[in-house]
């Protein structure tokens, strides 16, 4: 039985992932968004009137931001180059990072920008940046400014699971692992596509057929990694196992 890709991103990122899946690997890629996660901006900002530096760790913190205040004049850093470009296009000028929490702030601490910093985060997060800086003596404090709010998987995407072959499932953070693995039945034929070494480590063994960590903690990997479990589910007899 051919593979089901299963995205449980929030709906925009699923819906904009699986359509760049969709033109990688063609009309024949089985695709299920079911989203086990819902953002809720946050409407009150902290007061920003000393901060001189903004720390950015989601496009979802970017556009929180972006719509509370009309100021721009601050440095900015944000994890990656997805964040980056949201950030560009809300007027902010960002320094892009190498794509997880904890080289941004070693990037952060070699650069020693102009204080208060101040991270703007979402209320779960994978490394505490604010606790990092702090310690290495760059004052910084944190904000939650969107909520991620667990969801259960639709009757549709419970329905198309039921009978389905493998499933391969990107997770972006540790928590999204988890929550997979809490909506998934233990039996679950998984492979998954895991965007660092701390979400793959969720994955106890005797769950997943094969977790495959992508080269770089950013989508152009993440979409390489998944249409890698793809190709080799579909060449494999029957789509039962991977190697």
């Amino acid at each position: 039985m051919p593979p089901l890709i299963l995205i449980t991103r929030p709906r925009e990122s699923a819906q904009t992932f699986a359509a760049d899946l969709r033109a990688e690997l063609g009309p024949d890629a089985d695709i299920c968004i079911a989203p086990l996660l819902e953002i809720e901006h946050i409407c009150d900002l902290p007061d920003l009137t000393q901060v001189q530096t903004l720390i950015f760790t989601s496009a979802h913190a970017v556009a929180s931001v972006a719509n509370a205040t009309r100021r721009r004049d601050f440095t900015c850093y944000t994890v990656g180059g997805a964040t980056a470009e949201t950030a560009h296009t809300s007027g902010f000028t960002p320094i892009i990072g190498p794509g997880t929490g904890k080289d941004l702030a070693a990037l952060i601490l070699q650069d020693a920008p102009d204080t208060p910093c101040l991270h703007l985060r979402g209320d779960h997060v994978a490394f505490d940046i604010a606790k990092y800086l702090n310690a290495a003596g760059i004052k910084t404090r944190s904000a939650t400014v969107y909520r991620q709010v667990a969801r259960t998987l639709s009757g549709e995407a419970k329905s198309r699971l039921k009978d389905a072959g493998p499933i391969i499932a990107p997770v972006f953070s540790p928590r999204s692992a988890q929550l997979l693995l809490d909506a998934l039945r233990k039996d679950t034929n998984l492979l998954i596509a895991a965007i660092s070494s701390a979400a793959a480590e969720v994955i106890p063994p005797d769950r997943a057929l094969q977790v495959r960590i992508a080269e770089c903690p950013d989508k152009a990997a993440m979409l390489t990694c998944v249409a890698k479990l793809w190709r080799n589910a579909n060449q494999l007899e029957g789509g039962s196992t991977a190697q």
